[in-house]
């Protein structure tokens, strides 16, 4: 069995701070059999940090309107 730090506990437990259709967009993300993931819960820290749903919705369209691989997918919206 493998243990996690409560630290690291704590950064992915903030995720559920994400609006709910930030989460899905990610639950649902094509699998990836090659290559780097899209997304690193590092790089959602700060949007996690945001607790408006609306301007996370906003950084979450900014965040993904830089990688091609999210163009294609639904990303969420207000």
């Amino acid at each position: 069995m493998r243990h996690m730090c409560r630290a690291r506990l704590t950064q992915i437990m903030n995720l559920l701070n994400l609006a709910p259709d930030i989460q899905e967009a990610i639950l649902f993300l094509p699998v990836v059999t090659d290559g780097d993931d899209p997304v690193h819960e590092r790089q959602l820290r700060p949007i996690v940090r945001v607790m408006d749903w609306g301007k996370q919705r906003r950084m979450w369209r900014d965040f993904a309107r830089l990688r091609p691989s999210f163009r294609a997918n639904k990303t969420g919206g207000d």
